[in-house]
């Protein structure tokens, strides 16, 4: 009897912890922006105005690493302090890939408590929340993350099996050309020619971070990338022809 009132207890204690939480939308992936509404009402920051996040990945599954926001346990950093919207009711904006520093394939769950700036203050563990998992459509041509900002690394992929022109299907030697765009939307560098990593008998692909493969002055904006895959044909003669597929830009996220 002990046990079972003990039981109860205890899953009274987390429906009422998990009240206090709600998210907007209620379900998302890792590359999702999400807003966490918390009530601290009836927790030891009931009645203060500011109060930090400290947040965390992968609870209990291995893989996980703090926020990238969190600071020092003693001194919280200005970026996971949350809005207040009423008496004891707070938000935080996050999207798991940017403030985990992991990529959607790495980020399971994720959980977190609030703080006060110094830590002599908090609420229990709200924990663990899961991401959705990610759903793509193959295409002749994508990226991975879809969304992503200039620190992010990104993989462009050519799926030449879904290739709707003929000379796509036929193209080897495959290379990609990969051009970046400054904040103002103008050419600022570009890497061309770069060799394809074959993954598969039809599958391309070429990975990078923006800092590792061009000249980034600190505080440089970057609004845009384009990739192109290009290669070579065999025309009748036998020679090789050069041959083109199309330019697809990506935008970066913008965070003000």
């Amino acid at each position: 009897m002990k046990k079972f009132l003990f039981s109860m207890l205890f899953s009274l204690c987390s429906l009422w912890a998990f009240s206090q939480v709600t998210f907007s939308p209620a379900t998302f992936t890792a590359e999702d922006e999400v807003t966490i509404t918390l009530d601290v009402s009836n927790t030891p920051l009931a009645g203060l105005n500011d109060i930090y996040i400290w947040i965390f990945s992968n609870d209990g599954v291995g893989g996980g690493k703090d926020g990238l926001v969190n600071g020092q346990w003693t001194n919280s950093s200005e970026t996971a302090k949350f809005t207040k919207i009423a008496t004891n009711k707070f938000t935080y904006k996050f999207t798991g890939t940017t403030i985990f520093g992991q990529s959607p394939a790495e980020l399971i769950n994720f959980g977190f408590l609030a703080k006060t700036k110094d830590g002599s203050k908090q609420t229990p563990d709200y924990k663990p929340y899961k991401f959705d998992p990610l759903v793509f459509s193959p295409s002749q041509f994508r990226i991975f993350p879809a969304k992503l900002d200039q620190t992010d690394m990104a993989t462009v992929y050519f799926h030449q099996d879904l290739a709707t022109d003929q000379n796509l299907q036929r193209l080897f030697d495959v290379k990609v050309t990969i051009t970046f765009y400054d904040g103002a939307g103008n050419q600022f560098s570009q890497k061309a020619n770069i060799v394809a990593k074959k993954e598969s008998d039809k599958l391309y692909s070429y990975s990078f971070i923006p800092e590792k493969l061009i000249t980034l002055p600190a505080g440089t904006t970057l609004s845009k990338f384009s990739y192109q895959f290009s290669g070579n044909l065999k025309d009748a003669n036998g020679a090789n022809v050069p041959y083109s597929g199309p330019v697809v830009e990506v935008a970066y996220l913008t965070f003000n």
